[in-house]
């Protein structure tokens, strides 16, 4: 009986070494079924399947996969398998992999990436497959192509966000009040927040001392501004106060507190690769007299 059990155990030993040494590596078969999901905080969703053929006459198992994903030879983003997942003998299985890819690395890219309907993603990873006592890795090294350009546009416009890319910086002027016109001699600071330069390409302002009513100056620009990646630069303004027309609209307070305190309102248009972007302007001005 025990011999019995020995032969049964060195068969059942020598047929699993035959089935083990006799296994095959599954086989990356390619990407499919590549969809962008969302947009959300700087990250790019993108969901794909990861196509496997298992070759063998017995399951197998995925036990993990990564994969880092490259544009024109950056690390943009990566992707990974949350769980395992079993291979049917003989079979081709599609695994869903969801991917995030960061905006913010692919930001000095947008001008070109902007231009173009389907960008060149390389993805670079592996696989690992258990079989039986054995482990196999998988390799990747594969293509995709990408439309970036929606989710490009809407982070454009939240980085020329409200209030975040135009300021007044420096105040002088006449005193105030007098029965000829006043002149305001102002700066503005217009700040690019982005590693891409741009055009502002209009930028226009309104002097209200009270949002309600009319405005008591208008500014604008005269000629478009490039404005380099990354930088900032100084718009010199003079704006022409007309006395009659703030008269008309003083307040008691002024005399008290002897200044005067200006809304600025306004627009600017910038271009980005022949995209036009409009930038609301608000801003507070206070003049002492």
């Amino acid at each position: 009986m025990k011999i019995t059990t020995e032969i049964k155990a060195t068969v059942l030993f020598a047929v699993l070494s035959v089935i083990i040494s006799c296994a095959k590596r599954p086989e990356f078969v390619a990407i499919d079924n590549i969809a962008i999901l969302n947009s959300k905080n700087d990250t790019l969703m993108v969901g794909m399947d990861y196509i496997v053929y298992n070759p063998n006459n017995v399951r197998t198992k995925l036990r993990q996969s990564s994969m880092e994903i490259y544009y024109r030879d950056s690390l943009v983003g990566n992707g990974f398998l949350k769980e395992q997942i079993a291979l049917n003998a003989n079979d081709t299985i599609g695994i869903p992999v969801s991917c995030k890819i960061s905006l913010k690395r692919l930001s000095t890219f947008y001008p070109e990436l902007l231009t173009s309907d389907s960008s060149t993603f390389e993805l670079k990873g592996n696989g690992k497959v258990s079989f039986m006592l054995n482990s196999f890795s998988i390799g990747l090294d594969d293509q995709i192509h990408l439309n970036t350009k929606e989710a490009i546009l809407t982070q454009i416009e939240q980085n020329l966000d409200y209030g975040k890319n135009f300021k007044l910086r420096s105040i002088s002027s006449d005193k105030l009040p007098s029965l000829r016109k006043t002149q305001l001699r102002l700066e503005m600071e217009a700040i690019n927040q982005m590693p891409i330069a741009y055009q502002i390409d209009s930028l226009e302002l309104g002097f209200y001392l009270d949002k309600a009513k009319e405005s008591v100056a208008h500014w604008t620009l005269e000629e478009p501004y490039d404005q380099k990646p990354m930088g900032s630069q100084i718009i010199p303004l003079q704006v022409t106060l007309n006395n009659l027309d703030l008269l008309k609209q003083m307040k008691f307070s002024w005399l008290t507190d002897q200044k005067v305190n200006f809304v600025i309102l306004g627009e600017a248009q910038v271009l980005i690769e022949g995209y036009r972007f409009n930038v609301p302007i608000e801003d507070l001005l206070e003049i002492s007299f």
